[in-house]
């Protein structure tokens, strides 16, 4: 990713503080390298898990979206569009604990009146909405 893009998200990021959010440790700039430094989360993503040990059980589903949905509410009522969310960028610590991770198509919507300008296709497409991909009616 470009550095100026590496900024924006570190600017979203910076001030985060969530149990279902990575967080945010610092930056380290070398000449036009920014690198963004966040929590280790050692469990992986819901992706690798996947892979490695196949389907959940319902009881863990419901654990995991339950998290996934705090940290979405705690982003959404900050004004924070994800964009991306995908198994990739959903991590599980040791502990079960969800972090919602990899906001590099994230987007800060100052007030609901300039919703329109969130409306830009960013993100993974085969993770994506028809709506979003179609650019029609979506919203938050």
């Amino acid at each position: 990713a470009h550095v100026k893009e590496l900024e924006e998200e570190v600017k979203l990021l910076k001030d985060l503080s969530h149990p279902n959010i990575v967080r945010y440790l610092g930056t380290v700039r070398e000449e036009d390298t920014l690198n963004i430094l966040l929590e280790f989360v050692p469990g992986g993503s819901i992706s690798s898990l996947l892979g490695k040990f196949g389907a959940f059980p319902e009881a863990v589903i419901r654990t995991y979206t339950k998290q996934i949905l705090l940290g979405l509410e705690y982003l959404h009522k900050n004004g924070i569009m994800h964009r991306d969310i995908k198994g990739a960028n959903i991590l599980v610590d040791n502990k079960g604990c969800i972090k919602v991770a990899d906001f590099g198509a994230s987007k800060q919507v100052v007030e609901l009146a300039t919703i329109s300008g969130a409306k830009s296709m960013k993100g993974t497409p085969y993770w994506m909405a028809p709506e979003v991909i179609l650019q029609t009616g979506h919203s938050l």
